[in-house]
């Protein structure tokens, strides 16, 4: 049989199993698919007589289940206090018994007469109620009231918790800044798909996204370009736009995203990038850079940038000054420096740089870049932080504490955990989500590359010929989103899924657990939630 006719022949079958779960729920179509799940039969009745039972840390959850359901049913289900099973109730319920199955973990146990989610911690409970959610038809994600729709969840037990700790999106809103409100759009759904990682790239050579109350000018001068160029940048005579373009978070949008996010169990990461990256800043403040005699603009093309932070003491007090700010706006134990493509020309040409160096005792510019990093390093572990670069960061030598984001392949988090360093897997040829997902000349503008859904879904961030002890360092795994040719939202949720979607079930489920073929049915289910949800994600191909 061959592939779509299987799919096909899956999606029937899901269909005959739900049949009585009106528009379309069940237990088949959860995505990522649990650990265990053992399906039972008949359903549990949600209705306006429900109410969901629930004492301590877990009400705060049980609130977001009632939350969740408000709008769909037209009401809000009766919250209780208390934290047994009982007739006729949805009971969450922490149970520190259950600490085998981590700190994300649950217990989903739905019998006819009643509902019962556990887990050791609150952020358990939140999972299994994504779960619940979405054996619930989709319409349950409407914002107004489903007229006739019976919301039936199916019987079933389900014990699960995720195979990675960090399953993480990276947003890029510097090339094209991202609005307040598509965040938090953001932040829900990948909550719906049981992330837990928000990575925030807030500054590079185009512009500058985050208010810095100390240097009002990074976002008064470094967050506007006075136009963008148009097409692929690597095409000369470049052409423009003419159209200015710009925007920032201030601190009060920064802890209304954080705060949003805490609130769904996703933990949002700051990116400031240094030492290159930095020409908006440069712009802003000219003293950062190796030619402070010469004005710059924040960048209007895309690529690698020559200009670079000047490694002064100044330039550092500069940064950790950011920093301090930075800090105090995310609570987040891992602070996000960049490292990346700091190109050299302009410190090997420098008289100050290279006076710098010999200060030092510094052999090379690399090792001036590894001093700059360490000085971060030192800087973030004395606030109680630790420090995450992309691969970079290896060259010149990396403080003991620092983490690995490896893009470049995955060579670099190979040798990071070697040296015993924590890795997040983040390679451009299975999560550069920017990279094309068809044939170029049927898709929309992108950086290049190829990365199909299903090879998305068939990535395995633990590579074969890591030992056991140094795959213990594998954190998990990233998806990103780099936004030079994601202009608009809606172009960012195309290119976002449904390959999140597979990356969710790479990070969470089992490695056994996973079936492409499969996938497809549950997916499929899965881009039902989205419409309602109103996402422009990409349609699936024609097998």
């Amino acid at each position: 049989m061959c592939q779509a006719m299987l799919v096909s022949f899956l999606v029937c079958v899901g269909a005959a199993t739900d049949s009585g779960n009106q528009l379309g729920g069940g237990t088949t179509m959860l995505v990522p698919i649990p650990v265990e799940m053992k399906a039972g039969s008949g359903g549990f009745t949600i209705t306006s007589g429900t109410v969901v039972v629930a004492s301590g840390p877990a009400v705060a959850e049980a609130r977001k289940l009632v939350d969740g359901l408000a709008p769909a049913m037209g009401c809000r289900l009766q919250l209780a206090d208390g934290g047994e099973p009982r007739d006729g109730a949805i009971v969450l319920r922490i149970d520190e018994s259950l600490r085998q199955l981590g700190d994300e973990g649950y217990q989903l146990d739905v019998a006819v007469n009643r509902v019962l989610i556990t887990g050791p911690k609150p952020a358990g409970l939140f999972y299994g109620i994504q779960s619940l959610l979405q054996m619930l038809p989709p319409a349950v994600f409407r914002q107004a009231p489903v007229v006739g729709a019976s919301w039936v969840v199916p019987c079933v037990s389900i014990t699960d918790y995720p195979r990675f700790g960090w399953r993480g999106l990276m947003l890029d809103t510097s090339r094209h800044f991202m609005p307040k409100t598509f965040v938090l759009k953001l932040i829900d759904v990948l909550a719906l798909h049981k992330f837990n990682s928000l990575q925030l790239h807030l500054t590079d050579d185009q512009g500058w996204r985050i208010e810095i109350k100390k240097y009002p000018k990074l976002t008064e001068v470094g967050a506007w370009r006075d136009e963008t160029v148009v097409g692929h940048a690597g095409k000369k005579p470049w052409k423009f736009d003419g159209r200015p373009h710009g925007g920032f978070y201030t601190q009060d949008d920064l802890r209304e995203i954080v705060g949003y996010a805490a609130d769904r169990h996703i933990n949002v990461v700051p990116e400031i990038e240094m030492p290159g990256h930095a020409r908006a800043a440069i712009a802003a403040y000219p003293e950062l850079g190796c030619h402070p005699d010469q004005p710059l603009k924040p960048w209007t093309v895309w690529g690698v940038c020559p200009d670079i932070y000047i490694p002064t003491d100044k330039t550092i007090g500069f940064v950790q000054d950011v920093l301090t700010e930075v800090l105090a706006l995310f609570p987040s134990k891992i602070i996000h420096i960049g490292g990346d493509e700091a190109t050299k020309e302009q410190w090997k040409a420098s008289p100050v740089v290279q006076a710098r160096i010999k200060e030092l005792g510094l052999k090379d510019e690399d090792q001036m870049q590894s001093w700059f990093i360490k000085q971060m390093d030192t800087f973030l572990a004395q606030k109680g932080r630790r420090l995450i670069g992309w691969d970079e960061i290896l060259e010149g030598g990396l403080a003991p504490g620092a983490v690995v984001m490896s893009w470049r392949g995955e060579r670099g988090g190979i040798a990071a955990a070697k040296e015993g360093h924590d890795v997040v897997m983040a390679p451009t040829g299975w999560t550069y989500f920017d990279y094309y997902q068809g044939p170029p000349e049927k898709e929309p503008l992108a950086i290049g590359g190829n990365l199909p859904l299903k090879k998305v879904y068939e990535y395995e961030p633990i590579p074969k010929e890591m030992k056991p002890e140094e795959a213990k360092h594998i954190l998990g795994a990233q998806c990103q989103l780099w936004a030079e040719y994601l202009p608009t939202t809606r172009q960012v949720e195309y290119m976002a899924f449904p390959r999140a979607a597979a990356m969710s079930e790479v990070l969470w489920s089992p490695a056994e657990r996973k079936d492409y073929t499969a996938f497809l049915v549950r997916l499929a289910q899965d881009l039902k939630r989205l419409d309602i949800l109103d996402w422009n994600y990409r349609k699936l191909d024609k097998e």
